[in-house]
Formats: structure tokens, sequence, C-alpha cells
């Protein structure tokens, strides 16, 4: 072999040194990446629940009253005269004229309708009805109306039954609660992968994504009976969803 042979030799086997090297740390660094590509997506999703009772802080009660009349005229007369009844009786039960509101007139003509009876009351031909809502933040005195509308029924004045009072809280109280029960539940939730990362054997990192979730309106106590709108005991619950980076 000449001794160009042997240079032209020496080079080719450098050169396929250092493609085999090259190949090499290539792999090696893929691979690096791929087992820290891992470790960077091993997470813990958790959710974390808080509550708080509280009272509602806004209540409404409508009232409808019905009368029947075969002249609407007099009809019109008669239920006017019984709403000013209820008004006046509200305004001495202790509630403001800007918390009792008239809403529409509702009238119906029985002999209008399609599918009418074959024999109609003409005395009761036409049917009359109108609400009076009670709207107030005085929770307590509108329970308290619930419990006597009996004062009513002694007026000569029968109340159509429409639920009862709605009990609710407001955006604004909701508001001041949030920040308070966002934070509880984002407690619990680092709670819950704390417990999950010990069982593992790992560690709690920092957060890789949250979700505030929901806030929801619930009744105290909980009943097949009892509707959250008709409940001035509230719960008001707050569900957050974090995902939490776990390290060895």
């Amino acid at each position: 072999m000449t001794l160009s042979s042997r240079g032209l030799s020496a080079v080719a086997l450098a050169a396929a040194l250092l493609v085999a090297g090259g190949f090499a740390l290539g792999g090696f660094f893929a691979g690096r990446g791929i087992v820290e590509s891992r470790l960077a997506n091993r997470t813990v999703t958790v959710k974390g629940v808080a509550e708080q009772e509280v009272q509602a802080d806004l209540a409404t009660y409508p009232l409808r009253v019905t009368v029947t009349a075969g002249d609407i005229g007099d009809g019109e007369r008669r239920l006017g005269e019984q709403v000013a009844t209820i008004a006046a009786f509200l305004q001495e039960y202790g509630f403001k004229g800007d918390e009792i509101a008239r809403l529409q007139l509702d009238v119906q003509d029985v002999l209008a309708q399609a599918y009418r009876p074959n024999q109609t009351n003409e005395a009761a031909r036409f049917i009359l009805a109108q609400t009076i809502l009670v709207r107030s933040v005085n929770v307590d005195l509108v329970g308290k109306l619930a419990q006597d509308t009996g004062n009513l029924v002694r007026r000569g004045i029968v109340i159509s039954d429409m639920g009862g009072p709605n009990y609710s809280v407001t955006a604004a109280r909701l508001n001041q609660l949030k920040p308070e029960l966002i934070r509880q539940a984002t407690e619990s939730a680092k709670a819950a992968a704390a417990e999950f990362a010990k069982s593992s054997g790992s560690k709690v990192g920092g957060i890789r994504n949250a979700n505030q979730g929901v806030i929801v309106v619930l009744a105290r106590d909980e009943s097949p009976v009892v509707q959250e709108r008709n409940s001035v005991a509230k719960r008001i619950r707050a569900v957050t969803t974090v995902d939490y980076l776990l390290t060895d």
C-alpha cells in the first residue's frame, strides 16, 4: 500500500469515527431530552372544594290574586280593590313603597277559549289576575309575612300559591365571598396533591395549570322537600381544578 493510500484510509476512518460519534452524542442528547420532557410532564390533577354558610341577602315574594266576573269592568274594579288592600297591608307590615311592585294585569275570556266547557257560567266569563311582587333585603320580614298571609284571608282576599318566597344571594355578596373561597379551595387542592405525591414517592412542584371552576349556591340543609330558592340559609361552594408538577 502506498503512502497516499494509507493517508486516504486514515482520513476515511477518522471521518467514520466522527460520524459515529456524532450519532452517539445525538442519541444521548435526544434520549436525555425525552427523559427531561417526561419528567417535566409529570403532573397530577386535583380538585379542591371549599364551602361557607351564609344567609340570603335578598328576598322576593309574589302574591297573586284572582277574581272572576261576568262583566269585565266589574271584575277590574273588584280586582283593583283587592290589590289596593294587599298593598296597604304590606305597607302596614313594614314594607316601603319601592319594595312593592304591581305586575301586569292578566285577563282571560272563557268564551274565547278554543277548548271551553260546553256550559259556561256567564257570571264567571272573565278571569282577571294580578301579581304583587314584594322585593326586599329584609329577608326576615319577608319570611314573617309568608307565615302571616292568613290575615289577608280574614280580609276576604285569597292568595294563589306561587311557591312561597324566593331567597337569593346577590352578585355583590358573592363577589365578597369569592376570594376567600377560592383561596381555601386552592389550599384543599394542594393538600390533595401532596397526599398523592407522598404515596408515589414524589414532591409537589409548582402549578402548571389552574381553573377557578364554578361557584354554586346550595340550600344549607339538603332535602327533597326543600329547594335552594326557598331556603334562607345557604351553602356557597367553590370548586377549583389545579395541575401540579411532580418532582423527585
